[in-house]
């Protein structure tokens, strides 16, 4: 059992950055903008620098064009940007879009081949269909070796394994690795000590946790279960911890029966018996909402959403929240689902080098660190995550138990860089849905599941 306190943080300044988590649709309402460059501390970023061994003025006077989506990242290195143009010489035209309008338009340019844009934000749910169609610039050949970036003070191998494989193809990088997220079970320790409830040894203990909990509390399960990749994403932690796998070959595997031990666990038990009613309308949004207003008591879902449910300017309860690495099962270790946001080069970009050298300034471990450490928004370089500024907003051993599910993500796993994934998973979900809602059986569900994700992916 893990013990936690409430985020310094607001919500209200992150959500249009994890609004996505999982693929869930963005709630973002802000309008695209363009040189939005905040304020810095331009003399102490030039003293920080000091030590890369890098030549940072080699492209004085040049400007850098940048897409960029509305997001926590986006939100805390833009106010940086005037250190960086300072250091640099070099101006940043940064077009900030929400999530939404980038994606359509991040489409638009990448797929056109247009020069208009020399580095963007990737999404973990689109990163497979850029990588595979060509439209990435590899990135080892600027961040592996060379004189551009210097290596050993830049540290590639800082950011999480898994997070790294994931935005690699064929063992190459192709991105960077901005946020890491992964699949977490966040519960109510004052209502948890009051039913006896001692830990989470494995994902079957998470039923007898809300039997317990059921005493006093009608619903006390909380979760995802909405179409498309809403409740998949969810499933998902359950189905890899079972020991599933989506395919076989090229075959969707979805009815075996590690999928249905997922199913009859997450849909069937956990959010039919014990979740919220009308689940199959709940995206991450209701799902925290019935944490913050009291009505669950045990949730399991993306750990970026810590930030929503320790907001005390929306959750009753943010002094009663812990949360707990994610179990493993009866049958197989822990596998947690995860959620990357990463930062790439358009193959098309005329300027290549000078993105490479915004990148290694903006995702550098002193960037990082202290956009992190000012935010408390999760970074996927490991060392941030030991940065005892960063580590107030993660009190007791919340980040332990974060960082472990981070270390144990199985990206390979997940089939996001799967082109045709997007259809597939919504023909799953609407199986997963026919359990929640119309009672059918597990077993036969996974089994029309398995063949309309193979019509879906033709």
């Amino acid at each position: 059992m893990r013990n936690e306190a409430p985020f310094r943080l607001s919500r209200r300044g992150l959500l249009t950055g994890v609004l996505g988590i999982g693929g869930a649709v963005a709630l973002s309402a802000c309008a695209g903008r363009e040189g939005d460059t905040g304020t810095a501390n331009v003399a102490a970023a030039a003293d920080t620098f000091d030590g890369s061994g890098m030549t940072w003025d080699r492209f004085k006077g040049e400007t850098l064009n940048l897409l960029l989506c509305e997001h926590w990242w986006t939100s805390a290195v833009s106010k940086r940007f005037a250190e960086f143009e300072a250091l640099t010489g070099m101006t940043l035209k940064a077009n900030t879009l929400s999530e939404d309008s980038y994606y359509q338009q991040a489409l638009v340019a990448l797929s056109s081949g247009a020069t208009t844009y020399d580095a963007l934000m990737v999404g973990n749910l689109q990163a497979g269909q850029y990588m595979n169609a060509g439209w990435l610039e590899p990135l080892d050949a600027y961040f592996g070796g060379g004189d551009l970036v210097n290596t050993g003070w830049f540290d590639p191998n800082d950011f999480f394994e898994p997070a790294r494989r994931a935005s690699s193809l064929n063992g190459e990088l192709m991105a960077l690795p901005l946020s890491a997220e992964a699949g977490v079970v966040i519960y109510r320790k004052d209502l948890a000590s009051q039913a006896g409830i001692t830990g989470f040894p494995t994902q079957e203990s998470l039923v007898d946790a809300s039997q317990k909990l059921s005493a006093t509390m009608e619903r006390p399960f909380a979760g995802r279960g909405r179409r498309g990749l809403d409740i998949v994403w969810t499933w998902t932690n359950y189905f890899l911890t079972q020991g599933g796998e989506f395919y076989a070959g090229n075959t969707p595997a979805v009815d075996s029966p590690e999928a249905v031990a997922a199913t009859e666990l997450y849909v069937q038990q956990l959010l039919s018996r014990y979740g919220p009613k009308g689940a199959s309308n709940m995206s991450w949004l209701e799902a925290t909402g019935s944490v913050n207003e009291g009505r669950a008591g045990l949730y399991t879902d993306a750990s970026g959403l810590l930030s929503v449910v320790l907001d005390k300017s929306s959750s009753q309860h943010t002094d009663q929240i812990a949360v707990s690495r994610w179990p493993g099962s009866a049958a197989a270790p822990a596998a947690p689902n995860y959620w990357y946001w990463m930062a790439g080069i358009p193959k098309a970009s005329r300027k290549k080098e000078q993105a490479a050298l915004f990148y290694a300034w903006a995702m550098s471990k002193e960037t990082a660190t202290a956009v992190s450490a000012e935010s408390g928004s999760p970074s996927a370089r490991e060392s941030v995550w030991s940065n005892k500024d960063f580590l107030s907003f993660y009190p007791g051993d919340m980040s332990q138990e974060i960082v472990a599910n981070l270390q144990a993500v199985q990206p390979e796993r997940v089939p996001y860089a799967r082109p045709t994934f997007p259809s597939e998973a919504d023909a799953l979900s609407l199986e997963l849905i026919k359990v929640l809602v119309d009672g059918k059986d597990p077993k036969r569900a996974m089994s029309d599941a398995a063949a309309a994700m193979a019509r879906a992916g033709r």
